[in-house]
């Protein structure tokens, strides 16, 4: 077995599927079958394994069966290392319970016990996205090494809500603003940091440890925030001018996530299409080296349609630097000759248009 994975999946009343019950072992899984017969589907119930909405980020309320219309359900037998446990979330569409061995416990709870990453098709597109997207895309990769991170920026978003409401409101007493703005300082600065600490750490890894995709270099468009006092000064510095606008003009809900090309020495968002995809495979895989080499786990990889307008070759690689993170990774496509190469290390899935698989 691989050091992190999942032995056993029950899906209930989830998305297309009413019930659905799988087995897995350490090999890769490869999953295929037409378009519109719930291969994301399967995908984004395991990546609620992990905290979060989920690959697709939806709300738990579109997650249910329609035809069913009760509460979802996804239950696994996971191990890591030599430890066994039980996962179980749920939800009727109103937040979710995670329980694990039967103990009700946080969502965050579930990063401790495993690690999971995963690729969409729409990722290929994140360079030409809104600067939200990419930092939530930067927030997750943090989130994998340190799972604090996303309390952080959920209790920072709060403050900074509040404070655009005083400013919206056109509020002027000094002493509405400043209680937000101490913890905006506190909270700002930590994010900032840890944001900071964690693209140096994968830039290291992007560029030393990279064998076949682009060379990336990440860094974040604004200045590092100096402290939090710094932090603090200037958001009082700053109420009269965004008394004016309404709203917090900067901070780290500001900031922007760039890649830089080496090879060509470009921006990430001024290279080609196909170049964007590789440039994001080279970052999630760099993510995964990261999480093996901090936290002493193989990650587990949801690939959903990642092959696609790759060429042979590239194809040929990525299969490569799965097979050497010795990770457990689900991978999806339409056509199983795609996985050809991987027949001898992969237990092959086939959804049918009945929602059943095949072996």
């Amino acid at each position: 077995m691989s050091a992190a994975g999942i032995e056993k999946l029950k899906i209930s009343n989830f998305r297309s599927y009413k019930i659905l019950e799988l087995s897995f072992d350490s090999n890769p899984t490869v999953i295929y079958g037409k378009n519109g017969v719930g291969k994301t589907n399967l995908l984004e119930a395991i990546s609620l394994l992990y905290p979060g909405k989920g690959i697709r980020r939806s709300s738990f309320h579109d997650m249910i069966n329609l035809s069913n219309n009760i509460s979802w359900k996804v239950e696994a037998l996971a191990h890591r290392n030599n430890n066994r446990f039980e996962i179980e979330t749920s939800s009727d569409g109103n937040g979710r319970v995670v329980r694990i061995d039967g103990k009700k416990v946080p969502q965050n709870n579930l990063s401790s016990s495993l690690k999971i990453l995963w690729f969409l098709p729409p990722m290929d597109r994140i360079w030409m996205e809104t600067s939200k997207d990419r930092r939530k895309f930067l927030d997750r990769m943090v989130f994998s090494l340190d799972i604090n991170h996303a309390k952080r920026c959920t209790q920072y978003e709060k403050l900074l809500r509040d404070r655009n409401r005083l400013l919206k409101d056109r509020i002027a007493d000094s002493s509405w603003y400043l209680a937000i703005e101490k913890e905006m300082a506190i909270l700002g600065f930590e994010i900032d940091n840890r944001r900071r600490d964690f693209i140096e750490k994968l830039n290291t890894v992007l560029i030393e440890k990279n064998n076949y995709f682009p060379l990336i270099k990440l860094n974040l468009k604004d200045d590092p925030i100096e402290s939090e006092e710094v932090f603090l000064k200037n958001l009082m510095n700053q109420r009269g001018q965004d008394l004016v606008t309404g709203r917090t003009n900067f901070g780290p809900h500001t900031d922007d996530l760039q890649g830089f090309y080496l090879e060509k020495e470009i921006d990430t968002k001024y290279s080609s299409t196909g170049e964007q995809k590789l440039s994001i495979i080279s970052i999630i895989l760099s993510n995964a080296k990261l999480i093996k080499e901090q936290h002493k786990v193989s990650p587990i990889m949801l690939l959903d349609e990642i092959t696609a307008h790759l060429d042979e070759v590239r194809k040929e690689n990525l299969f490569s630097e799965l097979l050497s993170l010795e990770s457990q990774f689900f991978i999806s496509g339409t056509e199983v000759g795609i996985f050809s190469s991987l027949s001898k290390k992969t237990k092959f899935l086939e959804l049918d248009e009945r929602k059943k698989f095949v072996a």
